[in-house]
């Protein structure tokens, strides 16, 4: 089950724009638990709890268009928070011992194809602070 999106802010990066442009777009989820759309599970793990973000394309991208690669970052970084925030599957201490093989899509996708991912990570802190993805679709 894919997390609603919230947020979805569609921006071009190259011109003119076509079919075949690249494309970004930002999306945001609070990470503590309780506000809406948090990506933070019941689902523990080490000392902390799991994450989990369902990142899905916005119906105006057109369907010939797919996610290429998703970069993640926690803000603010500088904060405790953030420090004790990782995406899976991190140094492999925690997210190695999941049930199932727990790996990011912090990468390029080489085969077209996903409109919809999801992004797993952990957290020892359930203070607030935004996972913020930067989502890059292409043909």
């Amino acid at each position: 089950m894919l997390l609603p999106c919230v947020a979805v802010v569609l921006m071009t990066l190259a011109a003119p724009v076509s079919a075949y442009a690249q494309q970004t777009f930002s999306i945001d989820f609070p990470k503590k638990a309780g506000l809406p759309n948090s990506c933070m599970t019941q689902e523990k793990g080490g000392d902390g709890n799991y994450l989990r973000c369902g990142i899905a394309l916005p119906d105006s991208v057109p369907a010939n268009l797919f996610i290429r690669a998703v970069f993640f970052e926690c803000q603010p970084s500088d904060s405790e928070a953030c420090r004790n925030t990782q995406q899976c599957p991190g140094n492999g201490a925690v997210c190695g011992r999941h049930l199932n093989g727990i790996v990011p899509v912090d990468f390029n996708i080489s085969q077209p194809g996903p409109r919809a991912v999801e992004w797993w990570g952990w957290t020892s802190d359930a203070g607030e602070a935004t996972l913020h993805f930067d989502v890059t679709v292409g043909p």
